[in-house]
């Protein structure tokens, strides 16, 4: 960030505007978002291939890629007026949602006056040492908060988070702030530096070990600092630097192993009284990607900014051609841009060394775009030689040359949709990008599935409103800002097609507070619109969802019976949250549906009493089962879900699955007990421990583990029956066997 020394009378106009016991609001710790112009810019060319550019290196090593920066991403106007000389008028969130995938945040150990009682803490300051922080600016904390949900609901992004240094050695402050992103945290383990890593960890590296966020600009001052944070980041290079004519070409080694940035500051005091240089051109943005800088540190986004759109180096515009699915293979195209063809068509390959130094076209054409075919036909001209796709501009420029050298207009690249249409990834991609998205197909009646949903454009995930209302209804909402609540899908009926797509039928529910909810839509009708609930007396309305991405819950309509659809309410979010309805004209909004799993429910089973089974009991081989409320063995094979609790390899959650078919109010409800008798409830979710039973296949004792931290003297009471009635017993232990149904 290279910031220039402030004369201290910036110190003295913004000073601190309390030092002792007086608190102030000063800076939000949320931002209101323009959802609106976000949902807008995400439908537009731009936007997709940009994200389809990111996601083209996430499996080559860092320094072979380009991402987008914000420079003192902090520093918004977007967080109120206490950010008087402002980089930027978007909020983190806002930054991210158009495709920023690395932060520049200065952080300083200083007074703050926000809070009672007052006192030094980690803020958010633009400028060097201490001078000019005000005590009202933006706690670290919060922006971590910020990131934090963003990645929540992002789970296949990487971001990088760097930092200027003015925290005064405390460390241990900020390994404390950034607690609810340590899980997420891909951590070095010791002092090591950043561009000895970039140049061969990859974003998929990454992705693969379950985390997301790097940590730069770390120091090596204390072990624990050392392990979570990376030494140095990205370096700095000028922009006059990187213009010097056929740069690309004449200097093709100088970085192709380095990670080097510039970075744009039209901040007041930056102009005034910093040697920065402003804005730049679109053009000069161009030219320092072909002359290898694989970071631009933005100032002034905005929404569908220039700046960025100028840095896709990669498709030409209105590519890939979206009309036709047919077409799952890129070439690389007269003008060295990328366009979509049909894969089986024949052609020359693009070939390169591994480093991505050098770049060849194959002598040797073939018959297709596949990644055994371009393979071969590159390793004719030597081991050292595959076939591959440019991952930034730099490499471009090197097989534009290769390629007007071997006097090809058009070659294949490595690098197709066919797994996923939309979803483009080259041979060396191997992390599932699709996000858990399901196949309509193989959502059969008798499963229980587990998802997010959000809508596609503006990626708002659907919840339920806060609060404990009980069995009551609560208001059915998208949240724009953070992850959405964990749905659940029970299908009632077969998939099939309808108008040609493929669709399946059943209950979407949501677990509040230990109720059960069920979505619905009110009774009222108010201008062919109703309002979207959740039912958590245990009831649901039937809804279709119709896919409308070749099968697949990638983008999909969600329509009730009557034929209304699920939308979110449209105009700007209030406290970044829209209202869900359906509209009856009809209308939807297309959702897409994500993390589609069974992987919650450890098992389904029916539970018998193996009891006198070696006696002729007649009860021997009767199921657990229920009348009303009350749990008892019987006739009825009542399939049971196992759902593991959070740390506990013998322990489970155990809820009924009778009904979830009809809409039985009962679905869903939990095994649990009153006193002595065992009954269903559909909020009273008791633990269960299961211990195997030596030398008896699927056969267990269950106890309940309710209490057990408390002293309560039910704890490990074992789950049994009187004459047919279930009951929990200090020392009688039945012995039942689970049977898959």
């Amino acid at each position: 960030m290279n910031k220039k020394f402030i004369p201290s009378l910036v110190g003295a106009a913004l000073c601190t505007l309390a030092s002792g016991s007086y608190a102030f609001s000063g800076a939000p710790a949320v931002a209101d978002n323009d959802y609106s112009a976000l949902a807008e810019h995400q439908k537009t060319w731009a936007y997709q291939a940009y994200q389809k550019q990111d996601l083209l290196d996430n499996a080559t090593p860092i320094a072979q890629g380009y991402n987008s920066s914000s420079h003192n991403a902090f520093n918004s106007s977007a967080y109120g007026a206490v950010y008087i000389d402002p980089n930027h008028t978007l909020s983190i969130t806002e930054q991210l949602d158009i495709g920023v995938r690395a932060l520049e945040l200065d952080v300083h150990w200083t007074h703050q006056s926000k809070d009672i009682p007052v006192g030094d803490d980690l803020l958010l300051c633009h400028f060097g040492g201490q001078r000019g922080c005000s005590s009202l600016e933006r706690y670290f904390s919060d922006a971590v908060d910020e990131v934090n949900d963003w990645l929540r609901k992002n789970p296949r992004a990487v971001v990088y988070m760097g930092f200027e240094d003015y925290w005064a050695d405390n460390e241990d402050k900020m390994l404390e702030a950034l607690a609810p992103l340590d899980d997420l945290i891909y951590k070095p383990g010791s002092c090591t530096r950043f561009a000895d890593a970039a140049k061969t960890l990859t974003e998929e590296d990454i992705l693969k070990a379950g985390k997301q966020m790097l940590l730069l600009n770390g120091d090596c001052s204390t072990s624990a600092w050392s392990a979570s944070a990376y030494n140095g980041g990205w370096g700095y290079s000028s922009i006059a630097a990187s213009q010097a004519a056929d740069c690309a070409i004449a200097n093709a080694s100088w970085n192709c192993d380095g990670i080097q940035r510039i970075f744009e500051q039209e901040t007041f005091f930056g102009t005034t009284f910093a040697d920065d240089n402003g804005l730049y051109t679109d053009a000069q943005i161009r030219t320092a990607q072909k002359c290898g800088i694989n970071q631009v540190a933005y100032d002034k986004l905005v929404i569908n900014d220039s700046g960025m759109k100028a840095s896709i180096w990669s498709w030409a515009e209105n590519y890939p051609n979206a009309s036709d699915a047919a077409y799952d293979c890129a070439y690389h195209g007269p003008d060295g841009l990328f366009r979509d063809s049909n894969c089986s068509d024949d052609g020359h390959y693009a070939c390169k060394t591994s480093d991505g130094k050098q770049w060849a076209v194959s002598t040797h054409s073939g018959l297709e775009n596949s990644p055994s075919a371009g393979e071969s036909a590159c390793q004719t001209m030597g081991s050292q030689w595959h076939f591959g796709v440019p991952t930034n501009s730099m490499q471009n420029e090197l097989l534009k040359v290769a390629k007007a050298s071997a006097g090809h207009a058009n070659i294949w690249l490595d690098y197709r949709d066919q797994a996923e249409e939309g979803i483009w990834l080259t041979s060396k991609h191997e992390v599932d990008y699709r996000e858990g998205i399901a196949d309509i197909a193989k959502i059969l009646p008798g499963k229980t599935y587990e998802f997010f949903m959000k809508s596609v454009v503006g990626s708002c995930e659907l919840e339920w409103n806060g609060g404990n209302t009980g069995d009551a209804d609560r208001n059915a909402k998208f949240d724009c800002a953070s992850k959405g609540d964990p749905l659940l899908f029970v299908p009632i009926d077969s998939p099939k097609m309808t108008e040609g797509k493929a669709s399946v039928r059943g209950y979407i529910k949501a677990e509040a507070q230990g109720y059960l909810c069920g979505l619905e839509w009110a009774s009222s009708l108010d201008d062919g619109e109703r309002n979207a609930k959740w039912d958590c007396s245990g009831g649901a309305d039937p809804v279709t969802i119709i896919s409308d991405s070749n099968g697949t819950t990638s983008s999909v309509r969600i329509t009730s019976d009557n034929n209304c659809g699920l939308q979110w309410a449209g105009g700007d979010a209030e406290n970044n949250e829209r209202n869900a309805k359906f509209d009856c004209d009809p209308a939807w909004d297309a959702m897409r549906l994500y993390g589609v799993s069974t992987t919650g429910i450890k098992m389904s089973r029916t539970i018998n009493n193996t009891y006198g089974c070696d006696s002729g009991d007649e009860r021997c081989n009767k199921f657990l089962e229920f009348s009303g409320s009350d749990v008892r063995i019987g006739s009825d094979k009542t399939v049971w879900d196992f759902i593991p609790v959070a740390g506990k390899t013998d322990e489970f959650y155990i809820r009924n699955t009778y009904g979830c078919d009809s809409g039985d109010q009962r679905c869903f409800d939990w095994l649990t007990f009153g006193g002595s008798d065992v009954n269903i409830d559909s909020s009273d979710k008791v633990a269960w421990k299961l211990t195997a039973i030596e030398g008896k296949n699927d056969t267990y004792t269950i106890q309940s583990r309710y209490g057990c931290d408390s002293g309560d003297g039910r704890c490990d009471h074992y789950l049994t029956f009187s004459g047919t009635s279930g009951k929990i017993h200090a020392t009688d232990a039945v012995e039942w066997h689970l049977a898959k149904p």
